[in-house]
């Protein structure tokens, strides 16, 4: 009896490990399957991978930038120079301006806006006399004249500064150029080049824009195209 329950329990033991061992194979094989359908599922339905943009690209995109700022910039500068030139013709058409303008030219230390305008007895004699002839106090016109000058110089800061940033997105643009010339795409510079000389008009208008000895916007200037 001893010797057949020896034989028993030894082959128990056998089918047990058979078993353990099959459900190890099974299991593996399970997980590998998992592991190949997940690798295919990456390769297939997951997210690109995007390459990151070349040093050209990325200095293009920064210049397009700089582009579409400086159309903004721009759009700006002129809707106040309409402004600042609505008002200039309005003085200019004062009844007496011409006359209070020929006193201006005449005496320069009226027109220097760093310096308290000295009024000598012979400025201040010419000054009484007109604001007879007006009907109003010269003082008057003569505040609403140099608010109009400080509106100009800070106005003309504003130009000077868009006519470097033209300067600046041109720059911007011929330096991809200069990245790119090694490659040797001719499409690409042409259109950049473009780009670039489409840039020289609105240079030159703000160029011509330009203050008078009154220190006004002239108004050939603020009408040039």
């Amino acid at each position: 009896m001893r010797g057949m329950d020896f034989h028993m329990n030894r082959e128990k033991k056998m089918r047990h490990r058979v078993l353990n061992r099959k459900c190890l194979l099974h299991l593996t094989g399970v997980i590998l399957l998992i592991a190949m359908s997940a690798g295919c599922a990456g390769v297939q339905g997951g997210p690109a991978v995007v390459a990151p943009p070349s040093g050209a690209q990325a200095k293009l995109a920064a210049a397009e930038k700089k582009h579409a700022a400086l159309r903004h910039r721009l759009a700006a500068f002129y809707t106040e120079l309409a402004s600042v030139g609505a008002k200039i013709d309005g003085l200019y058409g004062r009844p007496h301006w011409n006359e209070f303008e020929r006193i201006l030219v005449e005496y320069p230390t009226l027109r220097d806006q760093e310096k308290e305008p000295k009024i000598t007895p012979a400025i201040r004699a010419r000054l009484v006399q007109w604001s007879r002839r007006a009907g109003m106090p010269w003082q008057t016109m003569m505040r609403d004249y140099t608010r109009l000058v400080n509106s100009c110089a800070l106005l003309d800061m504003k130009r000077v500064a868009a006519r470097q940033r033209v300067i600046s997105v041109q720059a911007a643009y011929m330096a991809v150029v200069m990245m790119d010339a090694g490659k040797g795409d001719k499409k690409d510079a042409s259109r950049i080049y473009t780009i670039v000389g489409s840039l020289d008009k609105p240079a030159a208008r703000l160029e011509a824009i330009h203050l008078n000895r009154l220190g006004l916007y002239s108004h050939d200037s603020i009408e040039s195209k």
